[in-house]
């Protein structure tokens, strides 16, 4: 398909002559320029009929010449679907608004296509208030348009997937939770000594080991069973007014026989006269003792953790500092992914099971709350929780 443009020369014509060569070179230049556009560029009448074309749009629609579809009615190759859409840019461009729209077309040849479109009015130049015709640029975005509905699909199959994972986990959670019970139940007997002392003291060291493994299994599922339910949203969160210093200093004591098996003191600054925040109880004791265990079990025996907690503009921040093994760099912007384990002298110092941090940051997320943690490697970790003032 090509077309021939000729400029004619001006020398030996008429004053006139020269006045309409001129116009007709000038006319010859804008359709060259016009028909190099790599875009669609047509010309469309208020009664949706096609008046003009560049090469770009005949080929989009797979027309062979101008001629072939000149005065068509361009609501023929626009979709159903989307021929309001294609009026209403019709309608407003020749109202004298400029345009954005996207439909899809389906060429003479059955060719299918995602157009995104830009119409213009072009205006009487004698009156300046009068629209004569619409030009309207379309470009062909059919490839980024699959694309992102190929995104999209892959977006919910993955929550799906994430969802019966979730579902799974949590109902398996549930499942094991029953028989390790009564294994931890019965070993505990058992190490009570309450049906008869053990004679031998290979058995006894058994027993202590199951005991022991049935517990850190325990810990685990009731981890995981924890974070299924938040991915899940099948985590009932309860919000009322929340004395966040109550909340503290329950935790506090609740974690405190862990502080002093390593012989590790704990500094309280809480300030005076907080505001409530809005929140969950459970979670947010969940919350606290997390981040205080953790501090507890990465410290170095003799050590001290400095618990902050006060009003920050609109926000109640609560800081918890360890001197402990801390985070390398490369591994601190990976730290709350789930069963996440920072370096390896972390797994020597305790056990885990990696999804303390998560939790806590699911459980943050859920309250509109942030987390931010700074770490040093071999110098230690602050943590960073802040929670939104009541009634802001």
């Amino acid at each position: 398909m090509a077309r021939h443009y000729s400029l004619n020369k001006l020398s030996g014509f008429s004053e006139e002559d020269e006045e309409v060569a001129r116009y007709r070179n000038m006319a010859a230049r804008l359709e060259a320029i016009v028909d190099s556009q790599p875009d669609c560029v047509k010309i469309v009448s208020r009664d949706y009929k096609l008046v003009e074309m560049n090469f770009a749009g005949l080929e989009m629609i797979d027309a062979n010449s101008i001629d072939e579809v000149r005065g068509a009615n361009v609501l023929d190759i626009v979709d159903p679907e989307y021929h309001n859409v294609f009026k209403a840019s019709v309608d407003a461009t020749y109202a004298g608004e400029a345009l954005e729209c996207e439909f899809n077309i389906t060429g003479l040849k059955g060719s299918k296509r995602r157009m995104s479109q830009r119409s213009a009015p072009i205006f009487n130049s004698d009156n300046p208030n009068e629209v004569i015709e619409m030009v309207a640029v379309t470009r062909d975005i059919t490839a980024q348009y699959d694309s992102l509905l190929s995104l999209e699909e892959a977006k919910v199959m993955a929550e799906e997937a994430n969802k019966v994972k979730s579902n799974f986990l949590a109902t398996m959670s549930h499942e094991f939770r029953t028989p390790l019970n009564a294994i931890l139940g019965f070993s505990e007997i058992i190490k009570s000594g309450s049906l008869g002392k053990i004679e031998n003291p290979k058995y006894e060291e058994y027993i202590n080991d199951i005991h022991s493994s049935g517990k850190h299994l325990l810990d685990l599922i009731n981890d995981v069973l924890d974070i299924s339910e938040i991915e899940a949203e099948k985590r009932v969160i309860l919000k009322e007014e929340i004395d966040l210093e109550e909340i503290a200093l329950h935790c506090l004591n609740t974690v405190n026989i862990l502080a002093e098996k390593k012989q590790i003191m704990i500094s309280v600054n809480i300030a005076a006269n907080l505001p409530k925040i809005y929140a969950d109880r459970r979670s947010l004791k969940q919350i606290f003792i997390n981040l205080l265990s953790n501090a507890i079990k990465f410290s170095h025996d003799d050590g001290i953790i400095v618990l902050n907690i006060h009003e920050d503009g609109k926000t109640v921040k609560i800081s918890i500092k360890d001197e402990g093994i801390g985070i390398s760099k490369e591994n601190l912007k990976n730290i709350t992914d789930p069963f996440f384990r920072g370096q390896a002298e972390a797994e020597i110092a305790a056990s885990g099971t990696g999804l303390g941090l998560s939790i806590v940051k699911s459980l943050l997320d859920a309250h509109n709350g942030s987390l931010e943690i700074v770490s040093q490697e071999h110098i230690g970790t602050t943590v960073n929780v802040c929670f939104p003032v009541y009634g802001t």
